[in-house]
């Protein structure tokens, strides 16, 4: 507690230095922006960052740096290192969210794209965290067909098997952005029963802030899963503003030393995508604001 500053003789005084004081106490203890301190935080917490500004190679990454084109599925599935979509998906040289490079989904039976996720994305059999980010642009109301549709799928099975992914409900005029935090099936859903989506790990949101004519910041943040517990909590922020949580599920997600952990792009999805990033650690929400709204800024100069 600030001393109290007492004088007969200059009462003018007096009030002007309690009010300094006060002034600079107030300021010393309001939030502050991301300082540059701060920004270093986040960069050293990456684990993965493709900003397509010179191509599909990521600039940074603890695995592979490649993107892999998945070509075929029967009768067995034939991966190919590369963009291999037969122009359906395409890197472009300008139109990102900074006005550089980015992706371009065109049709939605493109083949499947992804970065291999070992070392990537900071798996842990025990206490995982971890942050995705990424950008998204697109017509809300004309681009995407029929069906789900998922702009990103991060996981080693499939969607409800030990599984993130950011979606498009396949139905509505504007369609849900979801979240899906999906534990192992053999956790979550044991018998494998058909469980209506207000009972699953989904967040929707409502008449999300997508459009053709700006970018918008997508990014989802998990703590406390793999503890065994019912604790594990999973974020979803839109364009820096928090959107809810999933919570009260035990988030167990097995990912085992022989199976491949796979972060899809544009999985049915027709439209623009850009800077996709990983992180080892959950970000705090002032973090994903300043990215969010510093587009292009992740990379160290």
């Amino acid at each position: 507690m600030l001393p109290l500053i007492q004088s007969c003789e200059r009462p003018w005084k007096t009030r002007f230095s309690m009010m300094s004081m006060l002034a600079l106490s107030f300021a010393l203890f309001q939030p502050q922006s991301v300082s540059s301190a701060s920004r270093q935080g986040i960069v050293d917490s990456m684990t993965f960052l493709s900003t397509f500004d010179r191509g599909m190679e990521a600039e940074l990454a603890k695995g592979d740096p490649s993107i892999h084109t998945r070509t075929s599925t029967q009768p067995e599935e034939v991966v190919r290192r590369g963009l291999h979509a037969q122009g359906q998906t395409q890197w472009v040289r300008h139109g990102g969210v900074k006005g550089s490079g980015a992706l371009q989904f065109m049709h939605r039976d493109a083949a499947w794209i992804f970065y291999r996720g070992e070392k990537n994305v900071a798996y842990k059999q025990r206490d995982w965290s971890g942050t995705v980010s990424l950008w998204l642009k697109f017509d809300s109301e004309q681009a995407l067909a029929p069906g789900y549709a998922d702009p990103l799928q991060l996981t080693t099975r499939s969607w409800n098997d030990g599984a993130f992914f950011v979606d498009f409900n396949k139905d509505g005029d504007p369609r849900d952005f979801r979240l899906g935090a999906f534990a192992d099936l053999k956790v979550w859903n044991p018998e494998d029963k058909d469980i209506p989506e207000s009972q699953r790990p989904l967040l929707p949101v409502k008449e999300p802030p997508f459009s053709a004519e700006h970018w918008t910041h997508v990014c989802f943040t998990w703590t406390g899963f793999n503890s065994g517990e019912k604790d594990g909590k999973a974020h979803l922020y839109l364009n820096g503003k928090d959107q809810g949580v999933i919570q009260g599920w035990n988030q167990q997600f097995t990912w085992k030393s022989d199976e491949a952990i796979r972060l899809y792009l544009g999985l049915n999805y027709i439209g623009w995508l850009d800077e996709v990033s990983c992180f080892d650690r959950p970000l705090t929400a002032k973090e994903v604001a300043w990215i969010s709204n510093h587009p292009g800024q992740l990379v160290s100069e």
